[in-house]
């Protein structure tokens, strides 16, 4: 069976998958308030150009998406969302055709992002590589509770994952690292039209590309400058509304990079500095440390925003309760880069350990029970808490 054949029964076995979750998630006021208020209570000129009064993100390529979609077919959503649910926190609203429709493309874009992971490192690596993206994605608490979600998350969780492995694909000098190029830029620009940290992450990525040799000039102007200037646009027209923090700093790191990828990073470092010591003795301490690293700029990638978070997070919590609140979810870009980053360290580690099974054992096993702990506490958590009835 061929990785496309392959890829594709995934595909559809991922989409049912979200259509029963779908199906057993009750809508809840976000996602009521996301189709009554901003979609249909919005005409087009005034989603294209973000200016959505009341909507903490203003955005526009989700709502329009979703109104294209949704244009030919009436809900009966309820009018009022204040009502709690049985003593429930957020107002929720079982409705399973509304459920099914609205949610459509939240899921096929969760589960393309799932898929495409799983193919570019099968591709590039191997199927071992390639089942273990499959754990990496599905071990993470924030895809299964996020998966269905009717919101700008999912695509910004696909366009987050699919930049960072255009990265990956660009500075591994490959064949078709110019067709990444152009993939990258494309994915800027969509990326800068759908959420308000978007061109953050367009900055960070062109610096890193400048930063290992991609020095065109014209390039950076079409991938960066022009998608953050667009960005920009979008966000002068943002709401006066401030935003406060509404949890503390350690969960909204703890909800996007758990402990267990936090262990495996620890692990993977260790393993490689190892590695890099006791076989490369005869070059020089650079090249010992840096040699084979083939992943480097993700990890990267991954602090930078880690620590950029982590600043402004400190700065503004807990501050006031006035306006938007803020929330762990609000930074999923974190949760897509470190899917990205269990595959891509254990990658290395399985090219470094070629020929010696017993450690490619070794690193499996950690690997997966780490994966499987991430996993209880995820979707477990979900389950327990009533996201899934």
């Amino acid at each position: 069976m061929t990785i496309n054949r392959s890829c594709f029964i995934l595909w559809v076995i991922l989409f049912a998958i979200g259509m029963w979750l779908a199906m057993h998630k009750p809508l809840w006021c976000d996602e009521l308030y996301g189709q009554k208020v901003t979609i249909e209570g919005h005409s087009w000129d005034k989603i294209l150009t973000g200016s959505l009064h009341g909507e903490g993100n203003n955005f526009p390529l989700y709502f329009v998406i979703q109104k294209a979609i949704l244009s030919t077919v009436k809900l009966s959503l309820p009018e009022h969302l204040e009502i709690p649910a049985e003593g429930r926190k957020y107002f929720l609203f079982v409705y399973p055709k509304g459920q099914i429709i609205l949610r459509l493309l939240p899921d096929a874009l969760m589960t393309f992002a799932i898929v495409f992971l799983v193919r570019f490192f099968w591709t590039r690596e191997g199927i071992v590589v390639g089942l273990m993206a499959l754990m990496s994605a599905l071990s993470s608490g924030m895809v299964w509770w996020y998966w269905v979600e009717a919101r700008p998350y999912p695509l910004w969780f696909l366009l987050t994952l699919l930049q960072a492995l255009f990265l990956i694909e660009i500075l591994s000098e490959s064949g078709s690292s110019s067709k990444a190029k152009i993939l990258l830029t494309i994915d800027n620009w969509l990326l800068a039209a759908s959420a308000p940290l978007g061109f953050i992450q367009v900055i960070i990525v062109q610096v890193i590309l400048f930063s290992f040799g991609q020095r065109h000039l014209r390039y950076h102007f079409w991938a960066g400058i022009l998608p953050v200037g667009g960005a920009l646009f979008f966000l002068s027209g943002h709401s006066n509304n401030p935003l406060y923090i509404a949890t503390n700093p350690v969960e909204v790191i703890r909800l996007n990079f758990s402990f267990e990828q936090i262990a495996l990073l620890f692990f993977y470092l260790m393993a490689f500095f190892c590695r890099q010591v006791w076989v490369y003795k005869n070059n020089g301490l650079g090249q010992r440390l840096w040699k084979g690293m083939a992943h480097l700029p993700n990890l990267a990638l991954g602090f930078c925003l880690s620590i950029m978070v982590l600043v402004y997070v400190a700065l503004h919590w807990p501050g006031g309760h006035d306006g938007f609140p803020i929330y762990g979810r609000h930074f999923l870009f974190l949760s897509a880069l470190s899917i990205v980053l269990v595959p891509a360290m254990f990658s290395d580690l399985w090219s470094l350990s070629k020929g010696a099974p017993f450690w490619r054992g070794v690193f499996s096993i950690l690997f997966i029970v780490l994966l499987f702990s991430q996993w209880l506490e995820g979707f477990a958590n979900a389950w327990f808490q009533g996201f899934y009835f």
